[in-house]
């Protein structure tokens, strides 16, 4: 990346000249070079202007796609700001989002269009279903060269949060945000060049999807994108196309790790994976270092902090350093700090909120003004996590701040207890939670997916957990189960599994 970068689409149009004839975008045999990527750019972005101005909100609705790719690059070369939808939500939910942030226009899936013109019917907009008409109206477009559209301080991405509690917030991020994230990947060990390949499975209404798509443009390493994450197909398109970087999250590891085509696939190639949502178990980590032979690094961040935070490197991995539950310390230039209820710093080992200052923190949230001002204080935004630094500057989640469990007046935060519970070999993946308890408040529940083959002892596991962590933080009560409810990134949707269990109460908690 050159100095002169101040927003994201300089990424594409310096690669474009520099590396005219690298593969860019597709797979083996049909990927097209970053001269013919430019080329369509320019095209979308001539089509958006002539129907609107810099500034608009461009919605997308759809899966992962070579033609979404374009389509963003469309969107900021125009110096309009690019808003990805989740396809998961029902028609209402588009709606909300849509008329929310403003948009102006939207591109679909055919398979989600109905939902579309759905949530379309009090907010009418063009629409261009993406899989059957984009390529036909980007071509219809002029060629003529667009200026350099927009400034370092505008708004580039409004990335709706998942809306696991109450509304969904508009995140906008500036052109500056998202050049100073890419920064941080353009170093060591998460550094790519030309030849590279990257694989990205993961959606890009997300910041961990849209965070590959940059990497292609900054680095100008080849990018294979996929419409939806399945294990042993992962594992053949890796193979196939001699991937060398990929994110996946540590559930998507083990389930690569179970694919049955992994046996005879040819991993070679694959250099780092990066992973995040949570720690990797030390199992699944050993044996994924056994069978691949690859590099691991785990990137903590959040949407508002246009990705990642911390970084636990290769080398904090290695046995023997006990960090594999840490996230790693701060990367690039952020300043982290941990404080109490009243902003005071915590000693170093003592739990309090992660707070973070950096040129990655947001603008704030669209047409929320009060969110934003309770978000970021003094400059420093308020993640909502809970979690402690060592004296070495490692971090430590402990859990979201609203998440924790108050049982009998003790502070109890699921994710240590689950990290203790996937420490048992009987126990494939586990969630968390409090439950009403008449006498303690809250009491701490287990939904427990059980190892294959695995007895389901509930009494062993509870008698394991006890020898990890302290009596008063172990599970009341296990139930076995055979998936934990999680969202595209991997994080448990822990309040949609609180909902039974409080539906019937006035307060959600003890």
């Amino acid at each position: 990346m050159t100095i002169s970068q101040s927003v994201i689409d300089d990424m594409l149009r310096d690669t474009a000249a520099e590396h005219p004839e690298a593969p860019a975008l597709g797979i083996i045999g049909q990927a097209i070079d970053f001269a013919t990527l430019d080329a369509r750019v320019h095209r979308v972005a001539n089509g958006l202007l002539a129907e609107g101005k810099a500034g608009d909100r461009i919605a997308i609705l759809g899966r992962n796609s070579n033609e979404q790719v374009e389509l963003m690059f469309g969107i900021l070369r125009a110096g309009q700001v690019v808003l990805p939808v989740n396809w998961r939500l029902v028609a209402a939910e588009i709606a909300y989002i849509l008329k929310h942030s403003g948009a102006t226009r939207l591109f679909v899936d055919e398979a989600f269009l109905p939902a579309a013109e759905q949530a379309c019917a009090d907010c009418p907009m063009p629409i261009t279903v993406i899989d059957r008409d984009f390529a036909t109206w980007r071509d219809a477009q002029s060629n003529d060269p667009v200026l350099r559209s927009g400034a370092a301080d505008d708004v580039a991405l409004q990335m709706y949060t998942s809306g696991t509690t109450g509304l969904p917030k508009g995140v906008m991020l500036t052109n500056a945000n998202v050049v100073a994230s890419v920064a941080i990947f353009s170093r060591p060990p998460l550094d790519l060049a030309p030849g590279d390949v990257i694989y990205a499975p993961a959606p890009m209404f997300h910041i961990t999807g849209i965070g590959p798509v940059l990497r292609m443009a900054q680095s100008g390493a080849r990018l294979v994108v996929s419409a939806a994450f399945a294990a042993d197909e992962a594992v053949r398109v890796m193979a196939r196309e001699r991937v060398s970087y990929t994110t996946l999250a540590p559930a998507m590891i083990q389930a690569c790790l179970a694919a049955p085509s992994f046996a005879d696939a040819d991993l070679s190639a694959l250099g780092v994976i990066v992973y995040g949502g949570a720690p990797i178990a030390e199992a699944v980590l050993r044996e994924a270092t056994a069978r691949i032979g690859c590099r691991f690094v785990q990137c903590y961040g959040l949407t508002e902090t246009t990705g990642p935070i911390t970084i636990l490197t290769p080398a904090d991995h290695a046995p023997g350093r006990n960090l594999l539950l840490s996230c790693g310390r701060a990367a690039g230039d952020i300043a982290i700090r941990v404080v109490d209820g009243n902003g005071h710093d915590m000693p170093p080992g003592e739990t309090g909120e992660i707070i973070v200052a950096g040129a990655i923190n947001m603008a704030g949230y669209a047409a929320d003004a009060a969110t934003t001002s309770a978000t970021i204080r003094d400059d420093w935004l308020y993640t909502g996590d809970a979690g402690y630094l060592d004296a070495e500057g490692y971090l430590f989640i402990r859990d979201r701040v609203k998440d924790m469990i108050v049982s009998g007046g003790e502070n109890i935060y699921p994710v240590e207890v689950e990290n203790a519970l996937l420490e048992h070999g009987g126990v494939a993946d586990a969630a968390v939670i409090g439950v009403p308890d008449d006498r303690w408040g809250e009491s701490v529940l287990a939904l427990v997916v059980p190892a294959a083959d695995a007895p389901e002892d509930a009494q062993a596991i509870l008698d394991f957990c006890r020898t990890r962590i302290a009596a008063y933080k172990c599970p009341k009560t296990i139930r076995f189960t055979d998936t934990i409810a999680r969202n595209a990134a991997g994080k448990i949707l822990r309040r949609e599994i609180r909902k039974p269990f409080w539906e019937d109460r006035d307060r959600l908690v003890g």
